[in-house]
């Protein structure tokens, strides 16, 4: 799993000061999103000093002022995230950033399975623009989109990044950067990997032309997902997940 600190309470602070209109603190507003969180089954990174992990929330409480959230994938994070005095929840459904802290967690058993409890928070903030994480993705083994032009011809492109609103495509030959902006893509299949397979309906937004260090012109062109699944996000958020994890790893 990834390992980021936790922001310092100083940091905390200032990102209040300066993000202040995003706020939210009356209990049955912050419950509102909370719940929204839940019914979506949106993941979230939950981050201690000593490490964190991807989860999603299972309940939200207001009369009991708790939350309950998932048990992660590796017990020595749960353990870890057990010991911590402070916890820091981020998200992006939809795009939309939602970030607050909690108070330590305590084990529980929910619904006859281990998960974790904490109140809820008395702040939360929800940015109501759209930010997405880009990540770039592998070059031995690239990933690919599957799809067709209007007219029926068939394109098999790499995917040069990825992130939760959109992707990048790259390749050497010109037609789609040519293709004119707002035009959408039916019936994309994405291919991330051993199993994963996605499909999507993708509107062009951005093409560019980069040249390599040999001088060669190649095309980078971006695209931003329209009506992406709660299902297809979360298995997006666990992939831009992991594949930070593995740079940081590398680059440390």
């Amino acid at each position: 799993m990834l390992a980021e600190p936790l922001p310092q309470t100083s940091d905390i602070e200032k990102f209040a000061e300066d993000h202040e209109r995003f706020a939210r603190l009356i209990p049955s507003e912050i419950a509102l999103c909370l719940r929204h969180l839940v019914q979506r089954r949106d993941m979230l990174t939950v981050t201690s000093a000593r490490g964190q992990i991807v989860t999603q929330l299972l309940e939200v409480d207001v009369r009991e002022k708790r939350i309950v959230f998932d048990w992660g994938g590796v017990e020595s994070d749960n353990r870890a995230l057990l010991e911590a005095r402070q916890l820091y929840f981020k998200g992006a459904p939809d795009g939309v950033r939602v970030e607050f802290t909690t108070a330590a967690a305590h084990a529980v058993t929910y619904e006859g399975r281990q998960a974790l409890e904490v109140g809820l928070p008395e702040k939360l903030y929800q940015f109501q623009r759209r930010e997405y994480f880009r990540v770039p993705t592998p070059i031995l083994e690239p990933f690919y989109a599957k799809g067709a032009f209007a007219d029926g011809e068939a394109f098999r492109y790499e995917v040069h990044d990825l992130s939760l609103g959109g992707i990048a495509l790259r390749m050497d030959s010109p037609r789609l950067a040519e293709t004119e902006i707002g035009t959408v893509f039916n019936d994309v299949v994405l291919h991330l990997g051993a199993g994963v397979s996605l499909p999507v309906d993708l509107e062009l937004v951005s093409p560019r032309t980069v040249q390599t260090p040999r001088g060669d012109v190649r095309y980078v062109v971006g695209f931003r997902f329209l009506q992406l699944s709660g299902a297809a996000e979360n298995v997006l958020q666990r992939l831009i997940t992991r594949m930070e994890a593995k740079r940081r790893s590398l680059s440390a």
